[in-house]
């Protein structure tokens, strides 16, 4: 149940992502794989070490898209938030 909740989180935060305006590419293009990185991780079935790197990007991202975009940054810490829920 755990993982479903971050998989919900992650599309919301593909929506919110979709539907947001401005922002640098690059910045953009880097949520995007933070975000695959995050769905990759949960598919697999072996230990999730590669967690707290993830969650640094997250919070990197935060930060980036915070101010200009309050809504994906709410996203954002859904999904961190669902992940420390799973021990990430």
């Amino acid at each position: 149940m755990d993982k479903q909740r971050v998989i919900e989180a992650l599309n919301t935060l593909r929506a919110e992502l979709a539907d947001a305006q401005g922002g640098d590419e690059a910045s953009r293009a880097e949520l995007a794989r933070v975000t695959a990185d995050v769905q990759r991780l949960l598919e697999r079935d072996e230990p999730l070490a590669e967690g707290d790197l993830l969650s640094g990007r997250l919070a990197d991202a935060v930060q980036e898209f915070g101010a200009e975009h309050p809504k994906l940054s709410g996203a954002l810490n859904q999904v961190a938030a669902a992940l420390a829920n799973l021990g990430i």
